[in-house]
C-alpha cells in the first residue's frame, strides 16, 4: 500500500491537512483554466431533455468525474504486482464539495461508494464531503446541438463504447427490438471520434425513422493529469452519466452490454488478476452501481447487463444474424487505444484483442475483421515480449482446463473464485452455478475449435517451418501445446505449492496463491525444480549442470532440424564463422558426460576426494563445451558465444528465474531467494517443511 494521497476537489477547505504538492492532488471543475482544471462536457443534448436535474444527481456526476480524473492522475507504485499488491493499490482520500453533504456523508451511501469503487479499481477509498459554496449551474456542462425538437420519447438508456459488445447491444435494441433508445458514449480519446461517428451513421441508416439518439461525454484535462493508463474507475463515471441522462428522461434503468466471460472476470493467471483485469461490468460492480444510483434517486433504479450469459462469439452472431457484418470492422475492442493508428486499430496482444480474434474465428466471421487492422497477429507472428506469450498461453490453458471438466462440481473445485459471483446474480445458487458452468464450457469449446481451425488453415506453413518458431501456431503444434496438455483431475485437489512443467510451459504456485506461468528463464526454472525435488540434499553443481547439459544434447539430437549431420543454417551469410559442432560432436559430448557421471559415483563410493575433484573439473570442461555448442532449446550456438564458469552460470540462471517470479509473485520469489543456496553444492533448505509438487504434467 502506498502512502495516503489526498485529492482536494473544487473549493474544498483543507483544515487539518498539511498540504504536500508532491503527495496531494488538486482538481476543480470550475474557474479559470490551469493545470488542475477538468472540463466535463455532455454533448448533443436535446433542449427538451434539459429540465432541472436533482442536486443529488449533479453531485453524483461531479464526484464520478473527480474519481475518474484522480484515478488517471495518480500513478500506481508498480505495474508488475497485480495480485500481491505492494505499491499497486493506492490509498485515496477525497475531499469533495457537494450540494447535499448530509446525504453523501450518510453511512449507506458512504459504504456503497467505498465498497464498490474499492473492488472496481483495487484501491482503498475514503471520502469527506463538505458543503459546496459556489455551485455551477448544471446547464454549464451541457452542449445543445439541435433545434429543440425531440422525435419519439426514448424508452431506454444504453451505454455505447463502440466495441463489439455494445454494438451488438445497440443492434439488438434498435433493429431487433425496435426500441427508441439513447446511446451514451464516453469519448475518452479523440482517436475514436471518427469511428464512433461512422458507427452512429451505419446504425442510423439501418434503423431509418427509429434511429437512436447519441449523447457523447468528454472529460478534458491537462496532460499532466494522465499518468495511469488502466482507467479502472471509468465505468463509475460512465454509469453516473447514463443514470443522470435517464433521470432527465424520467427513466429508471441503464443498460450495459458486455459478454459474460469478460463480466465474470475469471482470472487466467497471476499476471492478469486484481484491478488490472477488467471489472467494468462484474456482477458485484453492477450490484454496487445499482445500490448507489438507487440511493441517489431515492427510489429503485436498475443497472442491467442483458449479455451476461453470452460469449463473445455469441455476441458476434447477434451482429451477423442482423445483417450488420459491415459494422464489425468499424468497432473497437482494443484496450491499448494509445497504440491505435489509422492502419492498426488494434494492438492484437491485449486480452480483449485475443478474445476478439478467437471469437471471430469461432463465429465464422473473421472475414469481416481484417487481420491487417491488428498491429500483431497472435497466430502467425513472432511474440518477443514475455507478457504477450504468457497472456495467450494462459488464455489457451484455461480454455483447455475448462473444456476437460466433466461436471459442475469439478468446475467449481478447479475455479473456486468463480463461486464468489453467484450471490450477485439473479436466481437461486444452483441454477446460477449451472449457467456459469455452461457459459464457460461454451467459451472453452469456441476457443479450442478456433485454435484447431487456425492450425488447419496454416498446416503447410507450420510443417514447412515458414512461420516464426515462437508464433502461437508453431508453439501449439510442435511443443504439444497448452491445448493438448490435460488438466490434473480435480479429484486430486490442486496442491498449494507446485513448480512443474506443463507441456511446454513452466507453472508455479506458492502457498495457495494464483498460478504464475514462467517463460523466458527455462534453464533457471529447471534448476529450481531440481532443487525443490530434493529438499535439504546438497548436490554438486557440476553434476546438476552436466545432467541438464545431457538433456540439451538429447533435445538437439532428437530434433529434425539437422541435415547430413549438421544444423540447417538457412540465411547464414557465407562470411559467418558458422557453428562449432556437428551432430557427431554432440553425440560424443553426451557420451563423455554420461561416463563422467558414472565415474564420479564410483569415486564417491570409494571416498576418493582427489578423483572427485578431477572428475568435477572434467565435467566443467565438457559442460562448457556443450554450452558453447548447443544453446537453450537445443539450438546450435555460434563460436563467439562465451560462457562463465559452471558455478556462476548456475547461480545466474537461478537468479534470473527468481527475478522473473518477483514481478508476479513476490512471496514466492522471496521464499526461493531465502531458501536456495548456490555455490559448489546448491541446496534448497527451509526451517519448516514445505511439500512441493514437481512432477511434470505430460501430454497423453
Amino acid at each position: 500500500m502506498q502512502d495516503k494521497r489526498y485529492i482536494i476537489c473544487g473549493n474544498a477547505p483543507t483544515d487539518g491537512i498539511e498540504e504536500n504538492p508532491d503527495r496531494d492532488l488538486r482538481l476543480r471543475l470550475w474557474g479559470k483554466d490551469g493545470p488542475d482544471k477538468i472540463t466535463l462536457r455532455i454533448e448533443d443534448i436535446h433542449k427538451k431533455m434539459s429540465k432541472d436535474v436533482p442536486d443529488s444527481f449533479q453531485d453524483l456526476l461531479e464526484i464520478a468525474t473527480y474519481v475518474y480524473s484522480a484515478d488517471q492522475a495518480i500513478p500506481r507504485g508498480a505495474d508488475d504486482v497485480d495480485s500481491f499488491g505492494h505499491g499497486w493499490r493506492r490509498d485515496l482520500h477525497f475531499i469533495i464539495p457537494v450540494r447535499k453533504p448530509d446525504f453523501w456523508n450518510g453511512d449507506d451511501i458512504h459504504q456503497a461508494l467505498r465498497s464498490t469503487l474499492g473492488f472496481l479499481s483495487d484501491d482503498n477509498y475514503h471520502f469527506e464531503f463538505v458543503k459546496l459554496k459556489e455551485a455551477q449551474a448544471f446547464q454549464g456542462y451541457l452542449k445543445f446541438d439541435d433545434d429543440g425538437r425531440l422525435f419519439g420519447y426514448p424508452e431506454q438508456v444504453v451505454m455505447f463504447s463502440g466495441g463489439l459488445d455494445s454494438l451488438a447491444g445497440a443492434i439488438d435494441e434498435v433493429l431487433n427490438e425496435k426500441h427508441k433508445v439513447v446511446l451514451v458514449t464516453h469519448k475518452s480519446t479523440p482517436k475514436l471520434n471518427t469511428r464512433h461517428r461512422r458507427l452512429e451513421k451505419m446504425i442510423a441508416d439501418k434503423a431509418g425513422e427509429n434511429a437512436p439518439l447519441h449523447i457523447g461525454v468528454r472529460v478534458n484535462k491537462n496532460k499532466g493529469l494522465n499518468y495511469e493508463y488502466t482507467q479502472c474507475s471509468r465505468s463509475f463515471l460512465y454509469v453516473s452519466i447514463g443514470a443522470t441522462i435517464a433521470k432527465m428522461l424520467n427513466l429508471k434503468s441503464v443498460r450495459f452490454y458486455e459478454n459474460g466471460v469478460i463480466s465474470l472476470n475469471l482470472p487466467v493467471c497471476a499476471q492478469v488478476v486484481g484491478g488490472r483485469a477488467t471489472r467494468t461490468t462484474h456482477p458485484r460492480v453492477i450490484r454496487g452501481f445499482q445500490e448507489i444510483i438507487s440511493l441517489v434517486a431515492g427510489e429503485p433504479f436498475t443497472i442491467e447487463n442483458p449479455y451476461i450469459w453470452k460469449t463473445k462469439a455469441g455476441v458476434i452472431e447477434v451482429i451477423t444474424k442482423a445483417g450488420c457484418q459491415d459494422m464489425i470492422a468499424a468497432s473497437i475492442t482494443c484496450t491499448h487505444t494509445w497504440e491505435m493508428t489509422n492502419h492498426h486499430t488494434h494492438c492484437g496482444t491485449c486480452s480483449q484483442c485475443i478474445d476478439r480474434r478467437f471469437a471471430m474465428i469461432a463465429a465464422k466471421a473473421d472475414q469481416h475483421d481484417p487481420v491487417e487492422a491488428y498491429k500483431a497477429d497472435i497466430f502467425t507472428q513472432s511474440r518477443s515480449k514475455d507478457e504477450d506469450k504468457i497472456m495467450t498461453a494462459a488464455y489457451l490453458e484455461r480454455a483447455n482446463q475448462v473444456r476437460d471438466q466433466d461436471d459442475i462440481t469439478q468446475f467449481i473445485a478447479r475455479f473456486s473464485e468463480v463461486s464468489r459471483v453467484f450471490r450477485y446474480l439473479n436466481g437461486n445458487p444452483g441454477s446460477v452455478a449451472q449457467k456459469v458452468y455452461d457459459l464457460y464450457k461454451r467459451h472453452a469449446k469456441e476457443v479450442c475449435d478456433a485454435m484447431d481451425t487456425m492450425v488447419g488453415r496454416n498446416i503447410t506453413a507450420i510443417r514447412q517451418r515458414t512461420l516464426p518458431g515462437d508464433c502461437l501456431l508453431r508453439t501449439v503444434y510442435e511443443s504439444g501445446s497448452v491445448i493438448s496438455v490435460p488438466a490434473i483431475p480435480v479429484e486430486q485437489k490442486q496442491p498449494d505449492n507446485y513448480f512443474r512443467k506443463r507441456g511446454g510451459v513452466w507453472a508455479a504456485r506458492f502457498n495457495g496463491n494464483a498460478e504464475v506461468l514462467v517463460t523466458g528463464v527455462d534453464k533457471g526454472a529447471e534448476y529450481i525444480n531440481f532443487l525443490l525435488a530434493r529438499p535439504n540434499k546438497e548436490t554438486s553443481v557440476y553434476e546438476i549442470v552436466c545432467g541438464f547439459a545431457i538433456n540439451t544434447c538429447n533435445t538437439f539430437l532428437n530434433s529434425d532440424e539437422t541435415e547430413d549431420g549438421f544444423q540447417v543454417t538457412q540465411g547464414v551469410p557465407l562470411g559467418d564463422t558458422g557453428f562449432v559442432a556437428d551432430r557427431k560432436a554432440i553425440e560424443q559430448y553426451r557420451e563423455a558426460a554420461h561416463d563422467l557421471l558414472r565415474e564420479i559415483e564410483d569415486a564417491r563410493a570409494e571416498n576418493n576426494d582427489a578423483e572427485i575433484q578431477r572428475l568435477e573439473e572434467e565435467m566443467a570442461k565438457v559442460t562448457t563445451a556443450i554450452n558453447e555448442a548447443v544453446g537453450l532449446g537445443g539450438k546450435l550456438r555460434k563460436s563467439n558465444d562465451k560462457r562463465k564458469n559452471v558455478r556462476d552460470a548456475f547461480r545466474n540462471a537461478v537468479n534470473r528465474a527468481i527475478k522473473y517470479l518477483e514481478k508476479y509473485d513476490k512471496p514466492l520469489a522471496a521464499h526461493l531467494k531465502e531458501s536456495i543456496k548456490c555455490g559448489n553444492e546448491p541446496v534448497y533448505r527451509t526451517e519448516e517443511e514445505i511439500v512441493w509438487e514437481v512432477r511434470p504434467i505430460v501430454n497423453e
